[in-house]
């Protein structure tokens, strides 16, 4: 009754006197509250003033009356209660079902009520968490995309914040969050990102409102952790416009690090995150997305509805509901939207023409490991690459992979990396592909009586092995034999195996599976590569 104006007005005018009966014309019009009714009857009977209901023949001015009218809110309350729990519980159905209720969502659309991928938007919605992810702010994001003129619409922090804040981006959906009784439900549509990366850019945000200025200047923003007290250390960059020295600061302590030193001791780490970036992330990506998902008929969907309103547009302009200005800008909107779909459907077309596996990543991986270690001066082209990169683009890299890094400070000050602490995201990526056949491990093997750690791979047939060893010799002098395992020990075990000839070394080790006996695996295939350095072939038009 506290929120109701007009009926505090009345309840004051019975106060006063101004009123002997109050007249209603159900019960149920007036309250439904068995606690605002006991009030009611007992603010009426204080001032002798009485409630009559027209069409529940009731009357408070008698016992039996005022009975009758506790009995009648009692059971209203009892239905208001019930259709409550019907609702809730047909809402929990519905939303289980994909039918979320919430407005326009960008990266989303309807599709027979039920809320599923638009994938003409979804590109947008991974593209401003992987932007945060690398250390954009909220703002930035927007002036990027105001510049970039993306869907021709105006984009603002606050815009960027709650998408980055949203939960349905990661699969999930929270109901009742503004009665204060928030009810999360998951996995009840399709995710655009990860829910890795959901979180991921949530402890982003947490560390951005507690700590630190967002600079684009520091490779390692964010990411040392401070040996003595273990708090994220702030960036420091004193000198000259021409030369400055970046280092790292801890403003509890005052511990600092140089940020040249720590390159120098994370060299073999760079090394490999740059590899792989290169190899896995920027080329196979794309693939790999593709193949999970066919998104070619949504995009026809989106095609097709975004031409019904061109044409209700138009009708509405026809029937003069809306002006020529009005028309041509929606209509030059709508245009756009379309044409950038169609390129979006090129793309994917493109991507069907690839034949690509799992396989194929390792196959790259293992003949970027082959170039390393058999042409002369490769590693030292990690320094040239590393140079040529810009301070953003080393910063993007850091963003994407490490969270943190943990550094021992020993007596004579030397540094030394204690632990690097990566990314969820890239943790679970690199999962994925290590499940599906793409990514190595170690093993630990006796091979001529020397203990040596070696790379392995997931079992193969010897089909698959005869296949991948072709691929490999077609760009590289590599040896292959298969040897038996004759002795095992824990995780450790003894192979017959002699090296081809005097040049060569054992570079992967490769389990040889049999499915009418895969139970035991009793033989391996080494692949070997030749330790003198293989020669550098020149191109003949080469002047150098």
């Amino acid at each position: 009754m506290e929120h109701r104006p007009q009926f505090q007005k009345m309840l004051e005018d019975v106060r006063n006197g101004k009123v002997n009966v109050i007249v209603a014309y159900k019960l149920d019009r007036l309250t439904r509250s068995v606690r605002d009714l006991e009030v009611l009857i007992s603010e009426l009977e204080k001032y002798n003033c009485s409630l009559e209901c027209a069409m529940d023949d009731i009357n408070t001015s008698t016992a039996n009356g005022r009975f009758f009218v506790r009995m009648l809110t009692v059971l209203s309350q009892l239905e208001i209660e019930r259709v409550s729990e019907r609702t809730k519980f047909g809402m929990v159905g519905a939303i289980k079902d994909g039918h979320i209720p919430v407005r326009k969502t960008l990266g989303f659309m309807r599709d027979n009520k039920k809320l599923v991928i638009n994938p003409a938007e979804s590109d947008v919605v991974e593209r401003i968490f992987d932007l945060y992810y690398k250390g954009k702010s909220y703002q930035s994001i927007a002036n990027i995309f105001n510049k970039e003129n993306i869907l021709n619409k105006k984009w603002r922090d606050t815009t960027i914040l709650k998408i980055l804040a949203n939960p349905l981006y990661k699969g999930d959906f929270i109901s009742g969050g503004r009665n204060g009784t928030p009810i999360l439900y998951e996995g009840v549509v399709d995710a655009i990102i990860s829910k890795e990366l959901w979180e991921e850019c949530q402890v982003q945000t947490r560390k951005n409102t507690r700590n630190y200025t967002r600079r684009n200047d520091y490779i390692f923003f964010q990411k040392i952790v401070c040996p003595n007290c273990h708090k994220i250390m702030a960036c420091k960059a004193p000198g000259s416009k021409k030369k400055k020295y970046i280092y790292y600061q801890c403003n509890r302590c005052k511990t600092y690090i140089r940020e040249d030193k720590l390159i120098e001791l994370l060299v073999d780490e760079i090394s490999s995150i740059m590899e792989y970036d290169l190899t896995v992330r920027k080329f196979f990506a794309p693939l790999l997305k593709h193949k999970v998902e066919n998104t070619n008929e949504l995009l026809v969907k989106e095609i097709n509805t975004l031409r019904d309103k061109i044409i209700r547009l138009k009708e509405a302009y026809l029937n003069q509901i809306i002006g020529i200005d009005e028309y041509k800008k929606n209509k030059e909107y709508l245009e756009t939207r379309i044409k950038d779909i169609e390129q979006k459907q090129k793309k994917e077309k493109e991507l069907d023409q690839y034949n690509f596996t799992f396989q194929d990543i390792m196959l790259k991986r293992d003949m970027e490991s082959i170039k390393s270690m058999t042409i002369p001066f490769y590693d030292n082209q990690f320094k040239v690459k590393w140079n040529e990169l810009s301070i953003k683009e080393k910063l993007d890299l850091m963003m994407s992979y490490i969270d943190t890094i943990e550094v021992i400070k020993k007596d004579n000050k030397e540094l030394e990396i204690k632990q690097i602490n990566f990314r969820k995201t890239f943790i679970e990526e690199y999962a994925n592909l290590f499940n599906n056949k793409a990514i190595n491990s170690y093993k630990d093997v006796i091979a001529n009586d020397n203990d040596i750690q070696i790379e392995t791979t997931v079992p193969m047939t010897k089909e698959e092995i005869k296949s991948y060893i072709k691929k490999l010799q077609q760009r590289y002098p590599i040896d292959y034999q298969e040897v038996e395992k004759v002795k095992l020990n824990d995780n450790q075990f003894e192979l017959k195996y002699t090296r081809t000839n005097g040049f060569n070394e054992p570079f992967k080790i490769i389990p040889i599976i049999d499915y009418s006996n895969f139970k035991t695996i009793t033989r391996y295939g080494v692949i070997e590569i030749p330790i003198s350095p293989m020669p550098i072939l020149i191109p003949l038009s080469s002047t150098k």
